[in-house]
C-alpha cells in the first residue's frame, strides 16, 4: 500500500480499486490549537475505509486509509476543524487523480 503525507504532497494518483493511506497534516498541541481534530473531505470517487489516530503524544492528526471507487479528477480537503464551533482553523488542497 502507498502512503503520502499530507504535508509533503500537493497532488497524487491512483488506480479504481486501489488502497492507499494518507497521513493528515500535523498539528502541535498548543494554543490556540488545543480543542481542534483532523478532518477530510473528499470527492465521491473516493472513500475513506478506516481511520487511525497518530500514536504520538502532543500531536493532533490521523491516518486515512483511502479506497478509489471510479475514475475521476478532483481535489482533497484535509485539515483541522474546531470542536466547539466546526470551524476550519487549518486547510490544505490536494489534487486527486483516479485512473
Amino acid at each position: 500500500m502507498v502512503e503520502y503525507r499530507a504535508g509533503d504532497v500537493d497532488a497524487f494518483s491512483m488506480g479504481v480499486g486501489e488502497v492507499c493511506r494518507l497521513e493528515s497534516l500535523r498539528q502541535a498541541v498548543v494554543p490556540p490549537y488545543v480543542l481542534i481534530i483532523p478532518f477530510l473531505d473528499l470527492p465521491n470517487f473516493v472513500e475513506i475505509t478506516h481511520q487511525d489516530n497518530l500514536e504520538e503524544d502532543g500531536i493532533h492528526g490521523a491516518y486515512f486509509t483511502l479506497r478509489a471507487i471510479e475514475p475521476g479528477e478532483g481535489y482533497l480537503r484535509v485539515g483541522f476543524r474546531d470542536l466547539r464551533t466546526g470551524d476550519v482553523v487549518i486547510e490544505k488542497r490536494i489534487d486527486l487523480h483516479v485512473v
